[in-house]
């Protein structure tokens, strides 16, 4: 890697959340966004000449550039893993958007990819490093809510039957890789499992119910934790209107909630919130288009502070994996009615 007070970037595919990944390049001073691609080449030279840069024709010409540091990948999710071992192959840094991959056999071909050509991979769970959920980890690691009983995410969201039909690898097991766990409720699950550790065993039902699509619109999880503490995940996407995502841990000495990235309910012994200023929530619970650019930001800043230094991705691809972990084992356990262990 070439020493530059300017970290160059391309972008793999050209959607709605390649946008947020470009605002994000733009709000960084040591970053440049150099260059897109698109499986349509229309799309990207759009994309390009709004952002100012380069359209590639394939993801392969894309990796060639050499001014090129770190790729963000922002394709259907079925193709996640293909992009993220192809850019590890070309020997490049890359973000991806979640979920990481969508089955096993792909987030071993990642893992091994960046292991063998000595990459970094970060995968984008930008709730997970808000103030926040900081402030609440450090809140449970510190033993103020006491011995943590449950840990518990609420996910009522709604998806119209026009969002699924605004593209064709929507609500499909090829691309999508799943429905409300693999493709919504991961930043829920990510944050759960964030702040309760290990989950060990789940027991699931997923079901469709409202949408015309091959994936789950509803499921439900139980979960046990290493721990010995017990939650659930209670999700939908078919519900109106929709209503913001809630997380409530509760311990012995105290209780704390979590809505969207807001902590909305501090209820521990002798313990008055000294709470971060908490950000306004938005509207993705029932619009998935509203998100800001800042979202992304913290991520990809400390994706180039890990290049620089020479350290690991805060949220890197061991990190990644474990939520997706987390639901595939949901899909089994609720295809053959049994529970799971991890």
């Amino acid at each position: 890697m070439r020493e530059s007070k300017k970290y160059c970037f391309g972008i793999i595919g050209c959607g709605t959340v390649a946008r947020q990944h470009a605002g994000a390049i733009k709000l960084i001073c040591d970053a440049e966004l150099v260059g897109v691609c698109d499986i349509i080449y229309e799309n990207a030279q759009s994309f390009a000449t709004e952002q100012g840069c380069t359209a590639f024709k394939t993801p392969e010409e894309l990796l060639e550039c050499d001014k090129i540091d770190i790729v963000c990948i922002c394709t259907p999710s079925g193709l996640h893993a293909e992009m993220a071992v192809m850019a590890a192959n070309a020997g490049k840094h890359f973000v991806v958007e979640k979920p990481m991959a969508i089955t096993e056999n792909q987030l071993e071909s990642i893992i091994s990819a960046c292991e063998k050509n000595s990459v970094k991979g970060a995968v984008i769970s930008q709730h997970r490093v808000t103030d926040t959920v900081a402030y609440v980890k450090r809140a449970i690691d510190d033993g103020l809510l006491g011995d943590i009983i449950s840990g518990d995410l609420t996910m009522k969201y709604y998806r119209s039957p026009e969002y699924y039909a605004s593209a064709s690898w929507r609500g499909t097991w090829a691309l999508d890789g799943g429905g409300v766990l693999m493709n919504q409720g991961i930043h829920g699950i990510d944050i759960l499992q964030y702040l309760m550790g290990q989950v060990k065993s789940v027991y699931a039902i997923c079901k469709t119910l409202a949408r015309d699509i091959e994936v789950e619109d509803t499921a439900v999880i139980l979960l046990e934790y290493g721990s010995g503490a017990v939650g659930t995940v209670n999700s939908t996407t078919a519900i109106s209107p929709g209503y913001p995502r809630v997380i409530s841990i509760n311990g012995t000495k105290g209780s704390v909630e979590i809505t969207e990235d807001t902590i909305t309910r501090w209820d521990v012994e002798g313990e008055c919130a000294l709470m971060p200023e908490s950000r306004p929530n938005t509207t993705t619970f029932r619009n998935p288009k509203a998100l800001a650019f800042d979202s992304h930001r913290a991520q990809l800043e400390d994706m180039i502070d890990a290049v620089k230094n020479g350290r690991r991705p805060v949220i890197d691809i061991y990190e990644g994996r474990r939520p997706v972990d987390i639901i595939l084992a949901a899909y089994k356990s609720s295809r053959l009615g049994e529970k799971v262990l991890l």
